[in-house]
């Protein structure tokens, strides 16, 4: 009978325990009760012992980033597999805002989790913050005309906003806000109104 060593029992291990604890974060995240949560009530949830919690975050607010971060990395894996045959930035970013309305179809858990944080992920994560401002950049510096930065910012705020919003929303109705958030933003940017209807109205397939 083959053993593992040591040192890789004890990995894995330690990454069951971590992976157990930012599970728990982010049922509390998706249930509301993160903010009322103590350590101790998060390890319980997560049937780890109450002095394992630092030996991986230093704190409450440390382990609900990790466990916002995993979520939206995996929001961003499925998102650029949406568009990886997707050059034009214009197209990039409509295609971005209305793919979002719609992740709840393929990842009901991680879209009630994420659209629900979503504005305050864009509070400085960058890990979904910079995701959203990178597309907006790359569609206002595809146009003739100068956008000023002010209106990067507006447009960036916007998307967060509005789609953090659609928590709100039943889901059946998430798909049309974000289609409705397409027009507003390309409009916010300068796009002319005939490309808009192009954009907002393309095949999703």
């Amino acid at each position: 009978m083959t053993t593992l060593p040591t040192e890789g029992r004890n990995a894995r291990r330690k990454e069951r325990t971590r992976a157990a604890l930012v599970r728990a974060a982010q049922e509390l995240l998706a249930s509301g009760e993160a903010q009322d949560a103590s350590i101790k009530a998060i390890t319980e949830r997560a049937d780890v012992g109450f002095g394992s919690f630092f030996n991986y975050f230093e704190n409450k607010a440390d382990l609900f980033d990790a466990a916002l971060t995993e979520v939206a990395e995996r929001y961003g894996e499925w998102l650029d597999s949406r568009l990886s045959t997707v050059a034009d930035p214009l197209e990039r970013l409509t295609l971005s805002i209305r793919h979002t309305g719609r992740f709840h179809l393929d990842h009901p858990e991680d879209a009630k989790l994420l659209i629900g944080q979503m504005t305050f992920l864009h509070a400085g994560k960058p890990a979904l913050a910079g995701r959203v401002r990178a597309d907006v950049v790359a569609a206002v510096s595809s146009l003739p005309q100068k956008t000023k930065p002010s209106t990067v910012i507006a447009a960036t705020g916007a998307i967060a906003a509005v789609l953090g919003a659609a928590a709100t929303l039943p889901e059946d109705d998430r798909a049309a806000l974000a289609d409705s958030l397409v027009v507003d933003v390309l409009r916010m940017i300068g796009v002319p109104d005939g490309q808009i209807v192009a954009l907002a109205t393309a095949s999703l397939d």
